[in-house]
């Protein structure tokens, strides 16, 4: 795909990014266009799709009355259906008529009964039936045979895994992912999840499935980086990706190389000079005067420890401190993207959510540097 000539051996390729979130929105928007990036960011995508399966599974359970969250948790115990036709959509052209006929039938087996389980008013109906108040035994007369038998199957595993909320977290997330992952990354994925949330639940004994969720939510929206066990999340080396796009920030980039780097988002938002109409990340702008509320509160207890009389706080002096060192520490980022590359270096900007960002001022100065060489 991207050598020159046949006998040309394909590069080594890198899109760089300044923040995690930004990674992961470049490998979604690829991913659409039929490009399977390599990703190494925060975590990988099988390692959130994995601790987000979990969660959807757990908050089902802290709130067991909720049909829509037991519409989630169904497609998460059918995840493998939706895995096939994922894999099945990004190479169509080889499905054999067997192939699509089962996807099809799956998709809309799932589509079908996730919708029933969304609209049930009285979920308790479905999960734990009187005789005669069993929503699944009304239905018989509107839909057909298979979907009955498919929401009978599921209701078996949910009645599993309510009776199983008693167990400690990690024994419950174990039982769990037994019934619903099949991968053997995925299942390891889920032991080391298991162990973490047993940490939590000892260090926090006031916890409770609620607080604990919320720990996975954390890993599956990408907030914090946690390393699974698929090939990408165990050491990387380029050369083992030639002819791939690899999609990292700029701080993972550190100590690698490709052949071709695209560096993204270099402007005066993620790589502020502290120039006159630049905007810092941790400054919101309805605060007053843009003030780093967390430089000037650090630096307020710090003249309150030094003095009762408050007199070594200056407004204004903590927040233009905090700017110098986040301006050196992106310049040294810049540097290190900029190094990455050993053959071709593409720089782009953006003009940002609000249409107002521009190039960085390093960026400026390259490109004023770049036409005088010409």
């Amino acid at each position: 795909m991207f050598a020159d000539s046949p006998h040309e051996e394909k590069p080594t390729i890198a899109i760089l990014v300044p923040r995690n979130q930004r990674g992961v929105e470049v490998v979604e928007s690829l991913r659409k266009r039929g490009v399977e990036a390599i990703e190494l960011i925060s975590s990988t995508q099988s390692t959130r799709a994995a601790a987000g399966s979990l969660n959807h599974l757990l908050s089902y359970l802290a709130d067991p009355q909720s049909a829509r969250k037991l519409s989630k948790a169904y497609e998460v115990f059918r995840r493998d259906w939706r895995s096939g036709m994922s894999l099945r959509g990004a190479d169509a052209t080889k499905q054999s008529p067997d192939d699509k006929g089962i996807a099809s039938s799956q998709s809309a087996l799932l589509a079908t009964t996730s919708d029933l389980l969304r609209r049930l008013v009285h979920v308790e109906n479905f999960i734990a039936p009187r005789q005669a108040d069993d929503w699944l035994a009304g239905l018989g007369e509107d839909e057909v045979e298979h979907v009955i038998q498919e929401l009978m199957e599921f209701r078996v595993n949910v009645q599993r895994w309510l009776n199983a909320v008693t167990l400690p977290i990690d024994q419950l997330v174990l039982t769990l992912a037994q019934d619903v992952f099949s991968a053997t990354s995925d299942l390891a994925l889920a032991h080391k999840l298991a162990l973490v949330l047993r940490k939590a639940a000892d260090d926090h004994k006031e916890w409770r499935l609620p607080e604990l969720t919320s720990e996975l939510a954390v890993i599956a929206k990408n907030e914090r980086r946690f390393i699974g066990f698929s090939s990408d999340d165990s050491g990387f080396d380029p050369e083992r990706h030639r002819g791939k796009v690899v999609v990292t920030t700029m701080h993972k980039a550190k100590g690698l190389e490709w052949d071709r780097v695209y560096m993204m988002s270099v402007n005066n938002y993620d790589f502020p000079s502290n120039m006159p109409n630049d905007r810092f990340i941790s400054e919101k702008w309805f605060v007053r005067s843009g003030l780093n509320l967390e430089a000037e509160a650090l630096a307020q207890l710090t003249a309150l420890e030094s003095t009762s009389e408050y007199d070594g706080y200056e407004e204004g002096a903590a927040t233009m401190k905090a700017r110098l060192g986040y301006v050196k520490e992106r310049l040294r980022l810049l540097y290190v993207g900029i190094t990455r590359a050993k053959k071709d270096l593409i720089v782009t900007w953006n003009s940002g959510r609000q249409g107002d960002a521009t190039p960085s001022l390093a960026m400026s100065e390259l490109i004023g540097w770049w036409e005088g060489k010409g």
